[in-house]
């Protein structure tokens, strides 16, 4: 993904014998996309846009007011945003204190309804936009903020599962109720075609948190990894673990991953070479691999 160039921020090194060579990014391109023409009754409802506007122009105008680390909405780099698990195919990504704030409301989701708490849809690259943009005009597609204008592209917003979708539900229920003392408002209830499962996080962006952010690589001892395709060992992708110093867990679902992320252990997805690399870094067989693996050798 390109940015500003005034805002090219350092990455940090995480990881043990070069980790992040393995660590998986995404990219848009910067070629030109057609927008097609807003038309009255697309500019009134201007979709996602919560400000009363009554232009594109209004629209732009108002959705910088959400704008941080000098990035454009839309094209921001995966590398300064934290990744998040997400149905939508490249739509992982959140800004690093809303991250926060999901996985602290989705362990306490959990709690109260017993289920995992999903993201549908989190960042939205500005080509996604255009597409949902232009689908929208067509009347062909949901509600849509004209391209620029989403919360979406700026990493605040999540389209949630798990019935929250649903209005009426204990789930959206809870999500109303519970969601804004984590800073995640459900806007979604105040569209013109309501959306039970948008939500826009509410926080102001103080600056990336410092957690684990400037670790020298000798110093981090605990990680955990996400395999995103099949090992020979487990051939089914997203193989997670919590991996240390010989020693190794396997995190077999999202809820036991969100715990260990609340505490600000870091998290890469990987391919199965980096997965590899990073467990002979750690001292970790290949043969501890399994399910329920929970590996310690002293």
């Amino acid at each position: 993904m390109s940015t500003s160039d005034d805002a090219k921020p350092e990455l940090a090194s995480l990881d043990r014998r070069h980790l992040l060579a393995y660590a998986a990014a995404t990219a848009v391109t910067g070629s030109v996309l057609a927008v097609r023409p807003d038309s009255a009754r697309a500019v009134v409802n201007l979709g996602e846009t919560t400000s009363s506007v009554k232009s594109v122009s209004e629209a732009l105008a108002a959705a910088q007011v959400s704008a941080w680390g000098g990035f454009s909405n839309g094209r921001i780099p995966a590398e300064v945003l934290t990744t998040v698990s997400a149905t939508v195919a490249g739509s992982g990504f959140l800004r690093d204190d809303a991250a926060r704030q999901f996985l602290s409301m989705s362990l306490a989701f959990r709690q109260a309804l017993g289920r995992s708490l999903t993201i549908t849809e989190g960042y939205r690259d500005f080509a996604r936009q255009v597409d949902y943009w232009n689908r929208y005009q067509a009347g062909t597609g949901n509600l849509a903020a004209y391209p620029g204008t989403s919360n979406h592209g700026w990493g605040i917003s999540c389209d949630f599962g798990s019935g929250v979708e649903t209005a009426g539900t204990a789930a959206k229920r809870w999500m109303d109720a519970n969601g804004p003392s984590y800073g995640w408002q459900p806007t979604g209830n105040g569209f013109s075609r309501p959306e039970p499962w948008h939500f826009d996080y509410s926080g102001t962006w103080t600056g990336p948190s410092n957690v684990n952010k400037n670790a020298k690589a000798e110093d981090v001892d605990t990680v955990i990894v996400r395999c995103t395709g099949p090992l020979s060992e487990y051939p089914v992708a997203g193989y997670t673990v919590l991996v240390g110093v010989r020693s190794l867990r396997h995190l077999s679902n999202i809820d036991m991953v969100n715990a260990m992320r609340v505490v600000g252990t870091p998290y890469y997805e990987l391919d199965w070479v980096g997965f590899y690399n990073v467990l002979s870094s750690m001292g970790v067989p290949r043969s501890a691999i399994r399910a329920d693996a929970d590996y310690f050798w002293g």
